[in-house]
């Protein structure tokens, strides 16, 4: 029997939803990226396949699945159009917790989906399994409005034989980070060692606000945005609370800047993600964090033996304020209020979102990026990486708080600006005028959005 039909009979050939019906031809349309890498056993290796599980999921579903691949930045694209100009071209749509969901959700663009769990169960989702804070992550003003795929939270990732070489221990608070990064960068130079301290992102756009507002919320002690540090458009309003990207925002935010101007890559303003990996994966670097995920791909298939070897994973350091570095996301999938089949789009994203889909991710990638706790600890994971590392990985998940950034109808706009500032600032910009642009910009945005009436 090949893969493909066993995979086939692992789901159900006939209906558990009986209301569904074969009789007349439907159509659920997805859109996503990581085209060949999220869901293979659906739609292949290179994402237009279809497989025999994708077949039967068809049945199961009663309607024809459609999947529409892009990069990260055409797919958002793409949502957005299609939620605003409410046409209904997508059923099920890439998401994301660090600015989607805050923006559909309070626009009402978004099923809720717990209304469709209670309405119309699924096997494959329990939210009891799925990890709090990535559902948490996923609601707004209380309303789940995304399921995750793959996730992750804070790390510190550290090349063990570096560490060990200079007597290094992995630091467990930002004073202990400073130290350690002079320690390398003195004897990289004095040794002509070809490697720079640290790796993080600080590209133009929305990018490194995920990991540069981590440090704003260890060094500040909560989510440092506003007056007050209210979270919820409904409490910024409440409170009338300004903006302070000239208060308590800057300590944590000249931090990641000067970690990168003195101790990363001459280029690290125009770093992404990719970038980081890279650097992981040749050997460039001797920390990443906060967002320590990128480096797992370098960690499997780099051509360095002791990168892959000697990369671990450590917690994210505490800030002055006593609370950890934050970096925090999740690939989440929902359901728009516009599509035209409904319960057939539910039923797709429960399965796409749902244990099957994380044991196959799991199995297959050998990741610990996934969102339930039941397939955390399984032996493609543990073989892989070892029962005290998926610990420390999964305290960081318990530990984080999704709302080290505030969830408002605004989000996506501040967060492409406070990730380009801080672009700037590594660039060679002053951080006072930096923040000063960025605290003029913020007020008047907020005014315009009448925050403040």
């Amino acid at each position: 029997m090949g893969a493909g039909a066993a995979g086939a009979l692992a789901l159900s050939t006939t209906s558990p939803w009986p209301a569904i019906a074969l009789q007349r031809k439907k159509t659920v349309r997805v859109i996503a990226f990581a085209q060949g890498f999220a869901w293979p056993e659906l739609f292949g290796s290179k994402g237009t396949d279809r497989t025999d599980v994708l077949r039967a999921l068809e049945r199961e579903v009663g309607a024809e699945i459609q999947i529409e691949w892009g990069d990260e930045l055409a797919v958002r694209q793409k949502v957005l159009t299609d939620l605003m100009s409410r046409t209904g071209r997508y059923d099920v749509v890439l998401l994301g917790s660090d600015g989607a969901v805050q923006t559909y959700g309070s626009a009402g663009l978004l099923e809720d989906l717990e209304r469709w769990m209670q309405r119309s169960p699924s096997k494959y989702v329990a939210l009891k399994d799925v990890y709090a804070k990535y559902l948490d992550a996923n609601r707004y003003d209380g309303v789940l409005y995304g399921l995750p795929y793959y996730s992750f939270g804070p790390g510190l990732m550290y090349r063990r034989d570096i560490f060990r070489r200079y007597g290094l221990v992995p630091p467990r608070t930002t004073d202990e980070l400073e130290s350690v990064l002079r320690t390398l960068k003195e004897n990289f130079k004095k040794e002509n060692i070809d490697m720079f301290p640290v790796t993080m992102r600080g590209a133009p756009g929305e990018e490194p606000s995920l990991d540069l507002l981590g440090f704003v919320y260890a060094f500040a002690g909560y989510a440092a945005w506003f007056e007050g540090g209210p979270t919820t458009a409904a409490e910024i309003r409440r409170r009338k609370a300004k903006p302070i990207f000239t208060g308590d925002f800057k300590p944590g935010f000249a931090a990641f800047v000067n970690t990168l101007k003195n101790y990363g890559s001459p280029a690290a303003s125009t770093h992404t993600w990719v970038d980081m990996l890279n650097m992981w994966d040749q050997g460039k670097a001797a920390v990443m964090l906060p967002s320590a995920i990128n480096a797992y791909p370098a960690r499997l298939t780099s051509k360095i033996e002791e990168v892959r070897k000697e990369s671990r994973l450590a917690p994210s350091p505490k800030g002055p304020s006593g609370k950890m570095i934050q970096s925090f996301w999740t690939f989440s999938m929902g359901l728009s209020r516009f599509s035209k089949n409904k319960e057939e789009a539910w039923h797709t994203l429960a399965y796409l979102t749902g244990k099957k889909a994380m044991e196959e991710f799991s199995s297959r990638t050998k990741f610990p990026w996934v969102t339930m706790k039941s397939v955390l600890y399984t032996p493609p994971l543990i073989e892989t990486w070892g029962r005290e590392e998926l610990q420390v990985w999964e305290n960081a998940i318990v530990q984080s708080d999704p709302f080290y950034f505030p969830y408002f109808p605004e989000l996506v706009e501040f967060m492409d600006k406070i990730g380009t500032a801080a672009s700037r600032a590594i660039a060679g910009a002053k951080i006072d005028d930096v923040l000063n642009d960025l605290q003029t910009w913020a007020l008047e945005r907020m005014f315009r959005a009448g925050y403040y009436r």
